[in-house]
């Protein structure tokens, strides 16, 4: 059997989110072209949630998270919505054994069948050259290739030109991590994809429609007070404790060494609103450039099940609500970024945590007229 393999076909673009770029390098293939804002979108998994493990955080290498602030409520499963509305089967597969789960990706590989992984980029030396390690297991990469002669696994990573190689022992590793929260280990996980026999799928029209009622679903009915707007209420009150909460200092889960408590949660925060695959704005970018995709394609007003004029409207009349929520957000990230550089472990002392969270209440009070607006929107 051949040491090296390269699924024929398989391509990378860059995106800005691990996971949605991934779906769309391997929609690409799989005979679907678009946007990585389009596959992001038609997962209808935008939201908003807040939790708080502050008090009982401690920090050290295998700590749980402080603080966790997402724009997303849902992640890539079986019943993934995108695939469902593309008529695409996905399956997920999750192993105990980490050469296992190599042993099972080659078989996939060897049959043409491109892979996502989740992976803790931790473990990624091309993610951390040099540098401390910082463990997230919920990243995804594709899986294009491997040359086992060599030891080399190629890989797609969202932001980075073509594929990259990776040392098939390291990408072992990275699968089978147990650093942070339980709930984001990648358990040797691996998505395949096949598009269903019979080819049948609904229309995209009806399908963008679906897509962004469960987004609003996500906002104005959330499952968890944590999630939704409620969460962001939540995060507002949250946010003026902040002077007791993070006086402290604890363990940097990066380096297991002493740090302020409240230059570490202000770092993490503004990774998680900006710089760790969100396309800026916790996602709100990229939700943007899904709905300005909408108006300017023109199947949406010509196609089967076209939309109506009034449908339009509601979409042109949302985007500037989804525009200044992405500002403040970003906003919101910059405060405290900006605060940690300049001023370090003071960083607490040198924020209004009063206009930090009334920040947060305008975002609440734009989201939910911006979710209101968008459920009028019917199926």
């Amino acid at each position: 059997m051949s040491e090296k393999k390269f699924v024929q076909g398989f391509s990378h673009k860059i995106g800005v989110h691990c996971e949605s770029s991934s779906m769309r390098d391997m929609f690409e293939f799989y005979g679907f072209p678009m946007s990585e804002a389009r596959a992001f979108g038609l997962d209808g998994t935008m939201g908003f949630g807040f939790f708080d493990y502050s008090e009982t955080f401690t920090g050290g290498n295998l700590a749980e998270l402080p603080m966790f602030v997402g724009g997303k409520q849902d992640t890539i499963n079986p019943k993934s919505l995108a695939c469902r509305l593309l008529g695409i089967q996905l399956r997920k597969q999750s192993f105990t054994s980490a050469d296992k789960a190599w042993q099972e990706s080659k078989k996939l590989i060897q049959q043409e069948k491109p892979l996502m992984l989740q992976v803790d980029l931790g473990y990624l030396e091309y993610m951390n050259p040099g540098e401390d390690e910082f463990h997230f297991g919920g990243h995804f990469i594709t899986l294009g290739g491997y040359d086992e002669t060599n030891g080399i696994a190629l890989v797609g990573e969202s932001d980075l030109e073509g594929f990259q190689e990776v040392r098939i022992e390291e990408l072992k590793e990275a699968r089978v991590s147990e650093h942070g929260p339980s709930f984001m280990h990648p358990k040797n996980t691996q998505y395949s994809m096949n598009v269903r026999p019979d080819g049948k799928h609904p229309p995209i029209n009806a399908g963008l429609k679906l897509a962004i009622k469960k987004v609003v679903d996500h906002m104005l009915r959330p499952s968890m007070n944590n999630n939704g707007l409620q969460g962001l209420k939540n995060f507002a009150t949250n946010i003026l404790e902040w002077k007791e909460k993070l006086k402290d200092t604890v363990k940097n889960p990066s380096n297991d060494k002493e740090i302020c408590f409240a230059r570490l949660t202000f770092e993490l925060l503004h990774g998680y609103i900006e710089e760790w695959g969100t396309g800026g704005a916790l996602f709100r970018n990229l939700y943007t450039e899904f709905l300005e995709g909408i108006l300017n394609d023109p199947i949406v007003k010509e196609g089967k099940m076209a939309w109506n004029a009034s449908e339009i409207e509601i979409l042109e009349e949302s985007l500037p609500l989804l525009l200044d929520s992405a500002h403040h957000w970003t906003l919101f990230g910059r405060i405290l970024k900006d605060s940690v550089m300049t001023h370090k472990d003071e960083c607490l002392d040198n924020v209004n945590l009063t206009e930090l969270s009334e920040l947060i209440q305008a975002i609440y009070i734009t989201e939910e007229k911006l979710f209101s607006k968008l459920r009028h929107i019917k199926i």
